[in-house]
């Protein structure tokens, strides 16, 4: 998929909203920060965090969707063992998880291969 975008030009899911893809920006038990580039293209490192925080599963974003903070929506894959950086999932939605960063909403799709 050379010059492929991930968020705009892959297709949302098989069968959307209760089939989508998840494309894998962050890993499960990691404290580094991955965000996919459309100017890269390709998963960068954004920052790493510096504390006992890390992720609790692998964590992305839903192809062809947009968020109030104009990004594609945020999803929380649920894995036992960690992808890597830019895998497409096929996953199910199971949750809605409410969430606000700084006072602003940052809602969060729960998902389960």
């Amino acid at each position: 998929m050379a010059g492929t975008n991930l968020w705009t030009d892959l297709e949302t899911g098989p069968d959307a909203p209760e089939e989508i893809y998840a494309v894998v920006e962050c890993l499960k038990g990691e404290r580094n920060k991955y965000e996919y580039d459309k100017d890269v293209p390709g998963v960068v490192l954004d920052r790493v965090l510096h504390s006992n925080v890390h992720y609790p599963s692998d964590y992305g974003f839903i192809p062809r969707s947009y968020y109030d903070d104009e990004d594609p929506f945020d999803v929380l894959v649920l894995v036992e063992d960690a992808t890597f950086p830019g895998c497409v999932v096929e996953v199910r939605p199971v949750a809605l998880m409410k969430m606000d960063d700084d006072g602003e909403q940052d809602d969060k799709v729960i998902a389960v291969p």
